[in-house]
């Protein structure tokens, strides 16, 4: 066998392991997708039609619907904290000297790190120390602070390798801080932010156990409105639904893409 052959095969292999895999993780989102269009009163494989029936059983689902709401408020403003919060603390990091700055990074980064049972857990606790109310102060805050560090990472990673040159080239031609920041250090670093906050918003929108201990009866996010209607029966809503967060999670992370290869 030549050599040419060999690596064909070998490219082959590849390509066929690299597709089942593919096919292994891809494989249940497809199922939920042709079984969101079900004309039956449960989600099955084979269908007997096509029907946008449960798409429209879920809009008119109050329930779900305030559930969705809930969680794109919480996750915008989570994603928007997170990324003033974490740009602020890179730009520390990186342009201050210290003591323990090193170990406080590590600190910043244990939300990705420890279990978000013992993050939740640790959430109540505080917030009913400093007597936040549960809801949306309680869910937003503690969203923020799991989603923090992938802001903080993406902006510091950023910062290191920019070029403070501009900065000082733009203080020599007469720009104060403030002027610099908008006109020459924001653009530069600005697909880091977006990127993060476009992290921060998957993050907070899909979060689901420490979650749990934040929620008031008013504002249960989508999450844990779905693993409650799973504990009592599964229908195709439930389907339609999550076709509904599978694009929301899609669109944020191709704008989480854009940003970051930009």
């Amino acid at each position: 066998m030549s050599v040419q052959s060999s690596s064909r095969i070998r490219r082959a292999g590849l390509v066929g392991t690299v597709g089942l895999v593919f096919a292994f993780l891809l494989l249940p989102v497809l199922i939920v997708v042709l079984t969101s269009f079900t004309t039956q009163n449960f989600p099955a494989i084979p269908q007997e039609g096509i029907s946008l029936k449960w798409y429209g059983e879920l809009l008119n689902d109050q329930k779900l619907i305030d559930a969705l709401t809930v969680s794109l408020i919480v996750a915008t403003f989570s994603s928007i904290l997170s990324s003033i919060v974490g740009t602020i603390a890179a730009f520390g990091f990186v342009r201050s000297e210290f003591p323990y700055k090193e170990h406080i990074s590590t600190v910043m980064l244990l939300p990705m790190i420890i279990s978000p049972v013992i993050t939740g857990i640790a959430l109540v606790r505080y917030f009913g120390t400093i007597s936040l109310p549960s809801g949306y102060p309680a869910l937003i805050l503690g969203h923020t602070v799991l989603s923090l560090p992938y802001v903080f990472l993406l902006v510091r990673s950023e910062l290191v390798t920019f070029d403070q040159d501009l900065e000082r080239a733009s203080r020599v031609l007469g720009a104060d801080p403030i002027t610099t920041f908008r006109q020459v250090t924001g653009p530069i670093i600005s697909p880091a932010i977006l990127a993060g906050g476009f992290i921060a918003f998957v993050v907070s929108f899909g979060e689901f156990t420490a979650t749990q201990f934040l929620i008031s009866p008013e504002t249960s996010t989508v999450p844990v409105v779905i693993y409650t209607m799973l504990r009592t029966g599964l229908t195709p809503t439930i389907n339609a639904l999550s076709v509904v967060l599978i694009l929301i999670m899609v669109v944020a992370a191709l704008g989480s893409r854009r940003f970051s290869t930009s």
